[in-house]
């Protein structure tokens, strides 16, 4: 009798544990968490397209990366970038961050004679609506990690 008990503990459990599984898992395959360089234009969400050729000027400061708003791994060595919560939340389609259409959007910063090509993978909280928010390593192209935070333009490519 025992043994019939522990049977049916043992599959409770085991259905509990699978059923945590698939509630964390994500039910769209395109939701993968993974590190993401999208450099193939086809892979940009690009649903929507804000103005092209209208440049915005804002701060620019550096941040260690992470798990972004859009569900990517990102590191400091890609060029990677977070726009302020104000220009990414007033694109958010249905809640969901990482279906937000500026994921993967191409951006073109500009500071005096220096520019960079990144991808918009994350949210900055802290940025004012203009502000933009790179890696390290995108900072150092750009300037001096030093300086902290800088003005510059930058645009949707």
């Amino acid at each position: 009798m025992s043994s019939t008990i522990f049977d049916c503990k043992s599959i409770t459990v085991m259905a509990f544990l699978f059923m945590g599984l698939a509630i964390g898992a994500p039910m769209d395959p395109d939701e993968t968490i993974t590190s993401q360089a999208l450099v193939n234009p086809s892979q940009w969400n690009n649903t929507h397209s804000p103005a092209v050729a209208q440049a915005f000027g804002g701060d620019l400061t550096w941040y260690h990366t992470g798990l972004g708003a859009c569900g990517w791994y990102n590191n400091g060595g890609d060029h990677v970038c977070a726009v302020s919560h104000i220009v990414y939340d007033r694109e958010n389609v249905d809640g969901n961050p990482n279906h937000n259409p500026l994921c993967g959007r191409p951006i073109h910063i500009q500071r005096g004679d220096r520019g960079a090509d990144v991808t918009l993978v994350d949210r900055c909280e802290g940025c004012g609506e203009f502000d933009i928010d790179v890696t390290r390593a995108v900072f150092e192209a750009l300037g001096d990690l030093d300086e902290g935070r800088v003005r510059t333009d930058w645009w949707w490519i």
